[in-house]
């Protein structure tokens, strides 16, 4: 199957006339005349990635074995897998330090180096998915979800920034879609099947959705909006909708918080016209999204999803002309613990 490749979107902090200090930059170390060198940067890399970093991507202990083992035993034999965990990795351990650890900036400048460099020889080496390689690839495509979240929120505080860094990772995660799909049936059958949550398995996408959900004020939005766009806006928004309330009644439904995966889906199959509407900062879409970010939020047991509820929530909350922003109460009460009148959203005027 022939496949649409991931393309960098992140920018680099320059690293014209930095000087750096002796770790993690200095990537060898070898003893006059040895004749061998040894990468330690990388690793150090491995060795946080193994023993941290994998239990951190994982839902259980069975999905750790997975990220930890067979993830590693396949990235020797396809390094752009081998660089995608160096750049989540590197992205960990710049998570991890403080603030003001002058390693800090070093790590994320390691992430982006080999995220970048992840997706380079990704496009050189792979240009279809077939039994041979769908297991490094779909590793791969996993992987790119929690990196793009953790530079999506630490790209800047820049609202223009912030908005082009989220859309990008949205994007980016759409684009996985058909590598997972075309070997869906045979990644459940291997080893990597451990990596799928329950939360997503086997989702009755057809179920009929319960009277009274959390997404009750969504639904009166998706009301008010029939009456005023043309018909493909509101498909692209009811459809938007009625995938978020199946994700929230799922999620209900399981005495666990959500896994990463759960919120995937929605990003993965809305429609192409929702995405065009949400690039244009369109004020329905954004209420709709500020409703995922509350899933989003739910889900920051994961270390790579902190803050990028609070960044959708801020960015929505700035984009939204002001005779719409009560239909973001309930996203602010669920996200900040805002509370907020008991007023019935008005809607755009016609």
């Amino acid at each position: 199957m022939a496949i649409a490749t991931p393309t960098p979107t992140f920018t680099s902090p320059s690293t014209n006339g930095t000087t750096y200090p002796q770790t993690p930059a200095s990537s060898t170390s070898a003893p006059a005349n040895s004749g061998i060198a040894l990468n330690v940067t990388q690793l150090r890399l491995m060795h946080h990635y193994t023993t941290i970093t994998a239990t951190t991507l994982a839902h259980n202990r069975e999905a750790e074995e997975v990220f930890a083992t067979t993830l590693v035993e396949l990235a020797f034999d396809h390094p752009y897998l081998l660089h995608a965990a160096f750049a989540i990795t590197a992205l960990h351990m710049y998570h991890l330090k403080d603030p003001n650890s002058p390693l800090k900036l070093e790590y994320w400048i390691l992430a982006e180096r080999h995220h970048d460099a992840g997706l380079n020889v990704f496009q050189s080496m792979v240009t279809d998915i077939d039994s041979s390689n769908f297991k490094p690839v779909l590793l791969f495509a996993n992987i790119l979800f929690p990196y793009s979240c953790v530079a999506s929120v630490t790209a800047g505080k820049d609202l223009e920034h912030a908005f082009e860094s989220v859309l990008s990772n949205l994007y980016l995660t759409r684009r996985t879609r058909p590598m997972v799909s075309s070997f869906y049936t045979e990644m459940k059958e291997s080893e990597l099947g451990r990596m799928v949550p329950d939360d997503v398995r086997d989702i009755d996408w057809e179920a009929e959705l319960p009277v009274d959900t959390e997404l009750v004020q969504l639904r009166k939005f998706a009301e008010v909006v029939h009456h005023v766009y043309p018909p493909d806006i509101v498909d692209a928004y009811g459809y938007a909708i009625h995938v978020l309330e199946q994700i929230f009644v799922v999620a209900g439904n399981n005495s666990k918080p959500p896994s990463d995966a759960l919120p995937k889906l929605w990003i993965h199959f809305v429609s192409d016209r929702y995405m065009e509407l949400l690039s244009e900062r369109q004020p329905g879409s954004l209420i709709i999204f500020a409703h995922f970010a509350v899933m989003l939020h739910r889900s920051e047991h994961y270390w790579f999803m902190l803050g990028v509820a609070e960044q959708i929530l801020k960015i929505a909350d700035a984009l939204v002309p002001n005779e719409w922003k009560s239909w973001l109460d309930w996203p602010k009460q669920q996200i900040h613990g805002i509370s907020t009148p008991e007023l019935t959203p008005s809607g755009p005027s016609t």
